[in-house]
Order: C-alpha cells, then sequence, then structure tokens
C-alpha cells in the first residue's frame, strides 16, 4: 500500500503538470489568434484618437458614416522629459496641473525654487489621453526647449504573468480540495505546507500583475519648468564660456579654502593657547634641569 507521503507528492506533480499545460494552451491560443490578453491595458494614444476612412459610397458634401479603424489592445509604458522655458513659472505650473487634472491625472511629485525661478513637476496621465496632453504641455506653457519620449511594450510580459496567475489559482484550488480530503495529522501538514509556498507564489504574482496595471494605465511625465536667462550660462560656449567656467572654477576653490581654515581656525586657537606658555617656559626648565644635573653629580676623588 502506497504511503500517504507518496499519495500527496503525486497528485501534487499532477496539479502542476496540469497547470503548466493549461499555461502553454492558454499562450498558443493568444499567439494564433492574434488577441490581446484579458486585463486592464491601455491603447496606444496615437491609435485611441485616430479615425478610419469614411465609409465607401455617397456623394461629396453629405454626411458620411465614419467607420473607425480597429484598435489591437496593447500594454505600453509611456514616459516622456519635457523641458520648457516660460515667462512665469509659477503660472505655468499652475496652468500645466489644471490640465492633467482635467484629464483624470496627478501630480506625482513636485519640486520649486524661487531663486532662480524653477520647478520640476512628474505628472501621471491616462494613457488614453497621454499624447494629446503631452502635446497640451509642450505648446501651451511657453517656449519647448526639449523633449525627450519613451514607450515600452510590455504586451508580452503582462500575458505570462496573467497565464502565471491564473495556474497559480488553479493549482491552489486543488490543493484546498486534497486539504479537504486530509485524513491524517501528517497529510494535513504537508497539504498545508504545500499551500503556504502556492500563496506565496501567488501573491508575489499578482503584485507584479499590479504594478504593470498601474503603469500601463497612466503615462509619465516629468516636466521641467524654468525662467528666461536661468540655463543661459549652461548654454553658453567659446571663449566667454570658458572665461566664466575657469572664474566658477576660481572662487570655489577660494570658497574651499576659506572652509577649511574655518574650520581649522579652532584648533589654531586652542594650539596657541596652550604651546606658547609651554614654548615660553622651555628655557627656564632647561636651566632648572641643567643645575639639578649638576647638583646631583658626585665630586670627583681628591
Amino acid at each position: 500500500m502506497l504511503s500517504t507521503r507518496t499519495i500527496i507528492c503525486g497528485t501534487a506533480a499532477t496539479l502542476l503538470l496540469a497547470g503548466t499545460a493549461a499555461c502553454s494552451a492558454a499562450n498558443t491560443k493568444s499567439a494564433s489568434s492574434g488577441e490581446a490578453p484579458a486585463v486592464r491595458q491601455a491603447a496606444p494614444p496615437a491609435a485611441a484618437s485616430q479615425k478610419g476612412d469614411v465609409a465607401g459610397g455617397g456623394t461629396a458634401g453629405q454626411s458620411q458614416s465614419i467607420k473607425l479603424a480597429p484598435v489591437t489592445g496593447r500594454a505600453v509604458i509611456y514616459t516622456a522629459n519635457l523641458r520648457v522655458r516660460a515667462k512665469n513659472v509659477s503660472e505655468a505650473a499652475g496652468k500645466a496641473k489644471q490640465l492633467v487634472a482635467g484629464v483624470g491625472g496627478y501630480v506625482e511629485t513636485e519640486t520649486a525654487a524661487s531663486s532662480p525661478a524653477t520647478a520640476n513637476i512628474t505628472f501621471k496621465i491616462p494613457a488614453d489621453r497621454y499624447a494629446a496632453t503631452l502635446d497640451q504641455l509642450a505648446n501651451q506653457l511657453g517656449t519647448r526647449l526639449s523633449l525627450q519620449q519613451q514607450a515600452q511594450d510590455v504586451t508580452q510580459e503582462v500575458a505570462d504573468v496573467e497565464s502565471r496567475v491564473k495556474s497559480a489559482q488553479a493549482t491552489l484550488a486543488s490543493f484546498r480540495k486534497l486539504l479537504d480530503r486530509a485524513k491524517t495529522v501528517g497529510e494535513v501538514l504537508n497539504v498545508e505546507q504545500e499551500l503556504a509556498s502556492r500563496e506565496a507564489d501567488l501573491e508575489s504574482l499578482q503584485a507584479r500583475q499590479k504594478a504593470l496595471a498601474a503603469q500601463t494605465s497612466y503615462g509619465t511625465v516629468s516636466l521641467q519648468l524654468e525662467a528666461p536667462g536661468t540655463s543661459a550660462v549652461k548654454d553658453q560656449g567659446g571663449l566667454t564660456g570658458g572665461l566664466r567656467s575657469g572664474w566658477d572654477a576660481f572662487t570655489a576653490f577660494l570658497s574651499g579654502v576659506a572652509l577649511v581654515l574655518g574650520w581649522l581656525v579652532p584648533f589654531l586657537v586652542l594650539a596657541l593657547v596652550i604651546g606658547l606658555p609651554a614654548w615660553r617656559l622651555r628655557g627656564p626648565i632647561r636651566r632648572y634641569a641643567g643645575r639639578r644635573r649638576t647638583a646631583v653629580q658626585p665630586s670627583p676623588p681628591e
């Protein structure tokens, strides 16, 4: 008769093989049909805003039915770095916040300085409004100085994580049924140990799934606002720029020397307070020591 542990291990192996087969079948079906995984995915902004061609037939000038082009769902992470020069940084920052809030976005981080006037704001913008909002931020706040964009397609990773989550959930359900049929304490302990391990794996996969959903649902725009003249020194080159850079380096060196001297002054004063009296007493001490040596020397024999 087979032992209880052998039966449990065999059942666990069978369940794992079944989950792996289901995962492979789901991936094969998704790849062959071209359908997007059934998770919340962000359609590319360009595809979401484009309209299809007018349906054939009809006379020019008459109302025509617009047929929207089918949008293939993709999971994409959008990021952008935008640098704008604005006459009034505070007003430009307020307008940028209004634009983003109007489309359902929000401010993730914000830092500002008054001298020179600058502001750095990181926005989270819904993916379907990302492109239009970024265009408004680049053209309505002031003079655009630079713009860097990046789009990372994570559709395959999203599909893989979703498939693994479903497989892990099916395996957990099977182990729970096996736990209900356990009769001895040993069987219960072994099944509970497997359940704890599988639940930890499932929680990790679900956390990754949520992170991907958040990243693909909202695009990230890092906006840097600066007042006119703030970056003039950075952009200045040639002899003038070299002289200015050299002078800045020289003044920075002098500042460093002054800092070191200021740090050493208290120790120098303390050394003078202790060392000067000792240096003045050096002569009398030597003379006294000489007299003492002369006094203790024995007299020469007669």
